[in-house]
């Protein structure tokens, strides 16, 4: 009986220790397992990532290869355009380069040049305009036309300008020095010839006008 009683206060020693494995035992069989699938899990990423790198590479190779050809392909495109270019250029300016200019239009355009320079407006005007007309009329190509005209243009509009605004003055002093506003018609006058000195008609009316007043 005593020993009936003292097994059961002190209880079995080996169920005692079985119990303490199984505790033990099952944490670690769960850690296991969870490193298990993390390792399965991360190489199988790993191999996912791998591929698609793969593909991509190949993607991203043949995109270049394509790109280069087209700019290898343009760049053959735009460099035969120019030198078609260049040369259609060069071929329209050697036809222009030989076409003769007739005398009597290079005469007109020498003795205009000659007028503007000496301050001739009126006469450059004139002679100027006689040019273009004998261009116009003539069989030169439109290009050669358009060069010649160019080459005067500026002396012809300088001289249609400074005539017209001379005119205006010379119109103004004649009212003036009818309406016997001298002093007005004065200063009109010196405005025509300060623009344009070798106004005859202003000159003459210039002199007339100053007798008038008594002035030398």
């Amino acid at each position: 009986m005593k020993s009936l009683s003292s097994e059961k206060k002190t209880g079995n020693p080996g169920r005692s220790g079985i119990k303490s494995v199984k505790k033990l035992y099952n944490p670690l069989l769960k850690i296991t397992c969870l490193l298990l699938i993390f390792i399965l899990s991360f190489s199988a990423l790993l191999l996912i990532s791998g591929c698609k790198k793969q593909a991509a590479s190949v993607s991203a190779s043949t995109v270049a290869e394509s790109t280069a050809s087209a700019i290898t392909s343009a760049s053959t495109t735009v460099a035969t355009t120019a030198k078609q270019i260049v040369a259609e250029t060069a071929t329209e300016s050697a036809t222009e380069s030989t076409e003769a200019i007739p005398s009597d239009i290079t005469a007109l355009i020498k003795k205009a040049d000659g007028y503007y320079s000496s301050g001739q407006y009126g006469l450059s005007k004139s002679t100027y305009r006689k040019a273009t007309i004998a261009i116009d009329a003539s069989d030169l190509s439109d290009g050669a036309k358009q060069e010649l005209k160019d080459s005067f243009n500026d002396k012809y509009n300088k001289s249609q300008t400074i005539v017209a605004t001379a005119l205006v003055h010379f119109g103004n002093a004649m009212q003036l020095e009818y309406e016997t506003r001298y002093e007005e018609a004065k200063k009109e006058l010196e405005a025509a010839l300060a623009i344009y000195p070798k106004y005859e008609d202003a000159i003459k009316a210039y002199d007339n006008l100053k007798s008038i007043m008594g002035l030398k």
